[in-house]
């Protein structure tokens, strides 16, 4: 199976879930999003033009609204971009946010230096080339603003256990932890920010969060099975 091959089947995976998506946000190992979201955030004014990379339901996109930004939701699942569409349009920030289908986040169709942060959430993991859309990131991204990526924790021991669990289902026929079947790129927190320096950014945060343990043992380094980063694209840096 080519890359392309790879990520199509991804996109359609997302696609077939796109209708219960909303309601995994109710989960605590969801919820985890949103609130590493808020921690990474506190104390930051944020304003201006959003980009959301992958934004799936939309659900984040709204936070962001709600927060006086005006957000852009992309997303390779028009099933995906369809719910998120109905959705926004109850929110009283629906104004404020609108959503696109693109074929990849590695191709973004707006201009250089158009957005004033990006949120790439738990996206990285599912495509063929991660550098290509931290690269791209870079490019619409305005100097001294920030990029917050989350990508699995290849130092999780949560990560392994998932690992561990995925291939004894499969091998006795099961579906467990499917989304693995389409999860290829996990990252050690160094590995990851040598990734986004190479491409112009700085960081400034990394956070492990993620699974029902409590929030002291996901936060250590083995504890979440996702990292999220907090970075900032260097003044003066192309992106390309």
């Amino acid at each position: 199976m080519t890359h392309n091959e790879a990520c199509a089947d991804a996109v359609a995976y997302h696609g077939q879930l796109a209708k219960d998506w909303e309601q995994r946000y109710r989960k605590r190992s969801f919820l985890a999003r949103q609130a590493v979201l808020e921690a990474c955030l506190q104390g930051t004014e944020i304003q201006g033009r959003w980009l959301d990379a992958g934004c799936g339901s939309g659900v984040l996109s709204r936070w962001l609204a709600r927060r006086g930004c005006e957000v852009v939701g992309v997303d390779a699942s028009p099933e995906m971009v369809a719910v998120s569409m109905n959705l926004a349009k109850t929110e009283a920030e629906s104004g404020r946010v609108s959503f696109n289908q693109v074929e990849t986040i590695a191709r973004l169709p707006y201009g250089d230096k158009s957005f004033d942060g990006i949120l790439c959430s738990s996206v990285l993991e599912y495509l063929p080339d991660p550098v290509a859309c931290v690269r791209e990131f870079s490019r619409v991204l305005k100097a001294e603003s920030l990029l917050l990526v989350s990508v699995p924790n290849a130092g999780s021991l949560v990560r392994k256990g998932q690992v561990v669990c995925h291939r004894v289902g499969r091998a006795i026929g099961r579906s467990w932890m499917q989304f693995l079947d389409y999860s290829h790129n996990q990252y050690r927190a160094a590995e990851f920010a040598r990734l986004l320096a190479a491409s112009g950014f700085s960081v400034r945060k990394v956070v492990a969060f993620g699974s029902p343990l409590p929030v002291w043992v996901q936060r250590q380094s083995w504890g979440g099975s996702l990292l999220m980063f907090v970075a900032e694209k260097n003044s003066g840096s192309s992106g390309q």
